[in-house]
């Protein structure tokens, strides 16, 4: 569980930093002029992390239900994305209070 904790930190700090930060404000321009798809996902936190949670879950197999290894991966994601969810609301909102 502790693996899973650690991967939604990394999960929410990864999607707040790719959709939320000035720094890459030009990557999710060119996402947008690319593909439709793209610029929405590149655009939305939530969305994105579950992106970024299946693939860290698929590199570092938490195994958190101990079932079918790509079906763990999967719900284990889920739960990972769900966590992180949280925490980028939260440095959404302590962004806005700082005025960034």
């Amino acid at each position: 569980m502790e693996k899973v904790i650690y991967l939604s930190l990394l999960t929410a700090s990864i999607s707040f930093t790719l959709t939320e930060t000035k720094l890459f404000i030009p990557l999710r321009g060119w996402m947008k002029g690319k593909s439709r798809f793209l610029g929405e996902l590149f655009s939305c936190g939530y969305c994105f992390g579950h992106w970024v949670a299946l693939a860290l879950s698929l590199i570092f197999q938490p195994g958190l239900f101990g079932s079918w290894w790509l079906l763990d991966s999967l719900m284990t994601a889920l739960v990972i994305a769900w966590l992180s969810g949280f925490q980028w609301v939260l440095m959404c909102w302590l962004m806005e209070r700082a005025g960034k």
